[in-house]
């Protein structure tokens, strides 16, 4: 350990991914060699691989997952007929596949899904957007401008929020009746712009009243209040902003993306028999869910609408909104930030060295090619290699799901990967196409780990530290109301009934035909890398699981040319298998990948080339003596703190973004020294119990 208590790394960060164009043929874009004959100057043969556990392998069995009551799945090891465990040849060509990719600076093989626009929550802004309604115009829609003022708002979903103290709801004195959402009533208002009374009859005398409508969104936040009335101008002058195509997808890209990142928490809602509107608690994500996350069609805009507008200059509509602060949509999508070389190829003209070496499948049409490459069963050459931990296993830390969102972790300032500066605003992510992302998302290795920390994980040891280091990849136990604890099975994590223990040994073989000297050599190289460098495979690389070394078996690797081939054919007999040769083929075909990379990304050593060098800091893990967990806030001084039992990872994030915080993005991998604890907000007592400006929600 450093000593260094107040930093830590964080799981995941990114190979760049530079731009491809102008690159000579073996590192650029060719159509491939062929499977019809033996192409002259290629190589085929056999390598057999020795792949070694260095931490745990998660090797998990979906097909035997078993679910309890509260829908946590259970998941023992895969094993074969043999009882040993069970490595499927197409997991380990994957991890080969996203290896060879970043050190060739291939092409994405998968790039889909990412060419609409994100959206973002927006920081409270005073007086920068506009309520609006949407009505018929003759045929069309339009967005007719009104004003909003607050409405004290209570029935019974309310009375969690509300305490009951003295919560009076501005009724209709007549009827008693409290507004629906969307329903036209008269109100006087008083001071601050506040509702003093309502009238749910529409057709009332509307002298001294102020026409409006309903805009109830539910105890979508806690201590909440306030509704609110979008009421028409005085003088009934209400500007209309006519409803176009542009404006249309402005609305169905935003509610779209509100639906997606809350398609988990509402179907966790509906496993539990609760509804997306039912308050649960103060805690976040136990608050109601705003109409927009679930009401089906709401992405259409139609005549009843009531949302809020942002106008630029000239009055031109830049945004809607379903909610006073809300999500708001990036500038551009991430798609629109990736190079055109990089994106995955389009045709057989267009195959990048991994498509070539591994296949290819058309993302956006047909077209397919079959690859140059094959991996064999896997063997497991240890006996009793799986540890088992009982029925109930090991439960294990939460595992965070990607969110580009995250500007400041997953976009660049340009083409070359460099991380945005600190404190810039949230909103500058994704807002020019001369932006980049990041690159090649990577789990680097959690190397100098203590002797221990993967032993006895039945045992939660995750508030206390060994040499430094806390239990990272299990789930703290919780502590009940009688200072008991209890383990913490949900459907947020997962427990192993198993793993593959560390030292545990595999072998298996790459059979490979018609590569050319650069493509062989680039694969021989990912099986050649330094000592102490690994590569990851299995599940919970974010936690530590995964690390493993590929070496090469040099006595049953054999490497032939074309030519010896096409003569052993003519003279039906059987090709020289040389492992001396082969021994020599190997090492040329690796110092001819090297040159040609060099050329193609001049760098004064092949280890300088910017993507190389981040992929072997990767894979050698950082040796600084910092923790690699997610982001987590420290104990209140900036400091080191336990895995949270409740996991509020949230916080760190929180944090980082408020107006007067640090806003930092996540440093390059070559420059990584950590990102700080910061100390959780101190809580302050509430200006206003009600919600001062009373708002339409914040979800």
């Amino acid at each position: 350990m450093s000593g260094n208590d107040d930093r830590f790394h964080n799981p995941y960060n990114f190979v760049p991914a530079l731009p491809r164009d102008r690159l000579q043929p073996e590192p650029g874009d060719r159509p491939p060699t062929g499977h019809d004959r033996w192409a002259p100057g290629t190589y085929s043969g056999r390598i057999r691989v020795r792949m070694v556990a260095v931490t745990p392998l998660l090797v998990l069995d979906a097909a035997r997952c078993e679910r309890d009551d509260e829908q946590h799945p259970y998941f023992p090891v895969r094993v074969g007929v043999d009882g040993k465990p069970y490595i499927a040849p197409t997991s380990v060509k994957g991890m080969l596949r996203a290896a060879y990719e970043a050190i060739t600076n291939s092409r994405f093989g998968v790039f889909v899904g990412h060419d609409r626009r994100l959206g973002f929550r927006l920081p409270a802004q005073k007086g920068s957007t506009r309520p609006a309604i949407v009505v018929k115009e003759g045929d069309s829609l339009a967005l007719r401008l009104l004003e909003a003022v607050r409405i004290r708002f209570y029935d019974t979903s309310l009375q969690t929020v509300d305490r009951g103290k003295d919560a009076t709801a501005t009724r209709d004195r007549k009827t008693g009746e409290i507004p629906e959402h969307g329903k036209q009533v008269l109100v006087k208002t008083g001071k601050g712009m506040k509702v003093t009374e309502v009238r749910c009859e529409a057709g009332s005398s509307t002298e001294g009243y102020r026409r409006g409508w309903a805009v109830v969104t539910g105890p979508n936040i806690a201590n909440k209040a306030y509704e609110r009335v979008f009421v028409e101008p005085r003088g009934n002058s209400s500007t209309l902003i006519p409803v176009d195509d542009r404006i249309r997808q402005l609305w169905r890209d935003l509610i779209k993306d509100y639906k997606e990142i809350h398609i988990r928490d509402l179907e966790l809602r509906d496993r539990r028999g609760q509804k997306p509107w039912d308050y649960l608690g103060d805690k976040p994500g136990e608050t109601a869910w705003s109409r927009q996350v679930w009401q089906p069609g709401y992405e259409e805009l139609r005549e009843g609408t009531l949302c809020y507008v942002e106008l630029g200059k000239n009055g031109h509509v830049t945004a809607l909104y379903p909610v006073s602060i809300s999500r708001r949509l990036f500038d551009y999508p991430p798609g629109a930030l990736l190079p055109e070389s990089l994106h995955p190829a389009r045709s057989i003209a267009e195959l990048s060295p991994a498509d070539r070496v591994f296949g290819w499948v058309n993302q956006r049409g047909p077209g397919a090619y079959r690859g140059h490459l094959r991996i064999s069963p896997v063997r497991c050459l240890t006996e009793k290699a799986v540890e088992s931990f009982g029925p109930k296993g090991v439960p294990l830390a939460i595992l965070g799901e990607p969110k580009p969102q995250q500007v400041r972790f997953y976009v660049a300032r340009d083409k070359q990967g460099t991380p945005l500066s600190n404190k810039i605003p949230k909103r500058a992510g994704y807002s020019s196409p001369e932006q980049g992302l990041r690159g090649r998302k990577v789990y680097p290795h959690h190397a100098d780990l203590p002797d221990g920390y993967w032993s006895n994980p039945l045992e939660d040891r995750t508030q206390t530290p060994i040499d430094g280091y806390y239990q990272e990849y299990r789930r703290p136990k919780k502590e009940k109301d009688t200072g008991e604890t209890e383990e913490q099975r949900d459907d947020q994590n997962r427990s192993i009934r198993g793993w593959v223990k560390p030292g545990s040994a595999f072998e298996f073989d790459i059979f490979v035909w018609n590569l050319t000297a650069f493509e062989l050599g680039a694969l021989l190289w990912l099986l050649s890398l330094p000592q102490n460098h690994c590569h990851r495979f299995g599940g919970g690389k974010p936690l530590g699981f995964g690390s493993v070394r590929l070496t090469i078996v040099p006595g049953q690797t054999y490497i032939v040319t074309a030519e010896e081939l096409e003569a052993s054919y003519r003279e039906l007999a059987s090709f020289p298998i040389d492992t001396k040769t082969s021994l020599r083929r190997v090492t040329e075909a690796i110092r001819t990948f090297k040159e040609t990379l060099r050329e193609a990304y001049p760098a004064p050593k092949f280890e300088d080339i910017p993507f190389i060098h981040a992929f072997l800091i990767s894979c050698r893990g950082f040796r600084d003596g910092l923790p690699i967990h997610y982001p987590r806030t420290g104990d209140g001084y900036g400091n080191r703190r336990p895995p949270d039992r409740e996991g509020k990872n949230f916080e760190w994030f929180v944090e980082n973004e408020r107006t007067n915080g640090p806003r930092l993005s996540l440093p390059a991998i070559h420059g990584d020294k950590g990102l700080p604890y910061h100390p959780p907000k101190p809580k302050e007592p509430p200006k206003d119990k009600g919600g001062k400006g009373g708002n339409m929600g914040k979800k």
